[in-house]
């Protein structure tokens, strides 16, 4: 039975085993998040929670100008460019982020008044945020040398432990410094994985043993200094939101907004996870002039992605009525908006990874800085009229335009068709339609479950068919 499993398995795409665990992973990671949310709303009141939110969203913001995020595009460009030389490489470029980190820690500690009340953060927490700054990018790196070998067992193994620690750890410390809740629990909560991520950068560094190498930082910094501005526009559109209702409205508004995006993150995480592991296919497809199968592949890819939203839109009333008590309710219409952006974002790192691949760093860069300043300017105008819904609403937008800008961009690097855009273009307009029917549902308990239902029950009666469908597809070439 074991041997026959095994069989099985090896006749199973490495890149398409990949994905899965690495989808698997991540949603196990903000699955933790979204079970231990409950406990956390319930501890905190909405403005600390809102203080969580806020960290959160500066720390991704602030990580792209520290870091450079140099385990992204560039690295996985790099793996292939000095293949024999990944060791010395990647400690290169981890060096690159450590000499970063210092030098925005000092310039922090000359303006550190100023710097406070911009971020309107405690001292404690930007201290904390520097020491993440400092080892993070070295579980980045190693996580994504792994995805692009295909590897899964190491990073599987280390993200269970660090995930079922942190909540255990992080409820510890809320209890010893019931005072100081919000800043206990960022701290306590991060403990278990700055300690992995520390053990990372050590390993790095010796196995390596190479802080500064000219061709390897010229390399990294060539690549993705003007790609700054992609990824800081990347960040804007996911977390802009809470800064500005914290500022425009309150904490404990950021506080309500922060649990909806909690639920999201859940099928963000799974999208990210499931990009990361699908770029080194993508590129080595592309490598050998197979565009059918990647276009063959990203239909079903995208279908699936499809799927996951929707099931998180339909849910969204009870799934929030059990995360968190009756005055984090009006998160809920949040969802649906947050939900399809995130779709959208997906979609268009599908066209994104093709411009990556080619090196067309400046249409990226175009791309998402049009998007994220339509985000910001939008947000302006109507969260102070509508209030933080609003803020969801402007985020697929902004995400839609991505797709569309990212999509033209693609198609003038590489006119040769790649993708199926019908295909995907049904399944979007497909996903809003029903997103947005559910939307309307939700207040009609009885309704929604007996479209769902009747909606299941078809997929049942038909599944021979749809599955005879599929087989056919995967056979073409």
């Amino acid at each position: 039975m074991i041997d026959r499993i095994k069989q099985e398995l090896n006749k199973v795409p490495k890149p398409l085993i990949a994905s899965v665990v690495y989808m698997a992973v991540v949603f196990f990671q903000n699955g933790v998040n979204l079970i231990t949310t409950p406990i956390f709303s319930r501890i905190l009141t909405t403005s600390e929670y809102g203080i969580t939110s806020t960290y959160q969203s500066w720390y991704n913001i602030l990580t792209i100008f520290i870091t450079l995020n140099l385990s992204a595009g560039v690295y996985n460009n790099a793996l292939l460019d000095f293949d024999k030389k990944r060791d010395k490489m990647t400690s290169s470029f981890l060096s690159i982020s450590i000499t970063l980190t210092i030098i925005f820690f000092i310039i922090y500690i000359t303006f550190k008044n100023q710097i406070k009340n911009i971020l309107g953060l405690s001292e404690y927490l930007i201290d904390f945020m520097f020491v993440n700054f400092l080892t993070a990018p070295a579980w980045g790196l190693f996580i994504a040398k792994e995805k692009f070998d295909y590897k899964y067992i190491k990073p599987l193994i280390l993200t269970v432990i660090t995930f079922i620690l942190n909540p255990i750890v992080g409820i510890i410390g809320i209890n010893l410094f019931p005072n100081s809740k919000a800043v206990a629990k960022v701290i306590f909560c991060g403990l278990p994985t700055l300690l992995v991520n520390t053990i990372m950068l050590v390993s790095i560094l010796k196995k390596g043993k190479c802080f500064f190498n000219k061709t390897f930082w010229k390399y990294a910094l060539s690549f993705n200094i003007p790609l700054i501005p992609h990824y800081l526009s990347n960040v804007i559109l996911a977390q802009s939101d809470r800064i500005m209702i914290q500022k425009m409205i309150s904490d404990s508004a950021a506080g309500i907004y922060g649990v909806s995006y909690n639920l999201s993150m859940v099928v963000q995480g799974v999208f990210t996870g499931v990009n990361a592991a699908w770029i080194p296919f993508t590129y080595k497809s592309l490598k050998s002039d197979n565009y059918n199968k990647v276009g063959k592949y990203s239909n079903i890819l995208l279908l699936f992605i499809g799927v996951i939203s929707l099931g998180l839109i339909i849910c969204a009333p009870e799934i929030i009525k059990i995360l968190a008590p009756i005055e984090y309710y009006s998160a809920v219409w949040v969802i649906p908006p947050i939900v399809l952006g995130l779709y959208f974002s997906f979609l268009s790192s599908l066209f994104g990874n093709i411009e990556f691949y080619y090196k067309k760093n400046i249409f990226v860069t175009i791309a998402t800085t049009g998007a994220a300043i339509l985000n910001i300017i939008l947000n302006a105008i109507f969260i102070p009229r509508f209030g933080f819904i609003a803020a969801g609403y402007t985020t697929a937008v902004g995400y839609v335009v991505l797709t569309i800008a990212h999509f033209i961009f693609m198609s003038k690097i590489q006119p040769q068709k790649i993708y199926d855009t019908k295909t995907l273009f049904k399944i979007s307009i497909s996903v809003i339609i029903i997103a947005l029917i559910f939307t309307c549902l939700y207040n009609f308990l009885v309704i929604r479950y007996i479209i769902i239902f009747i909606v299941v029950l078809i997929i049942l009666l038909n599944l021979k068919k749809i599955t005879k469908v599929i087989r056919e597809f995967e056979r073409r070439e």
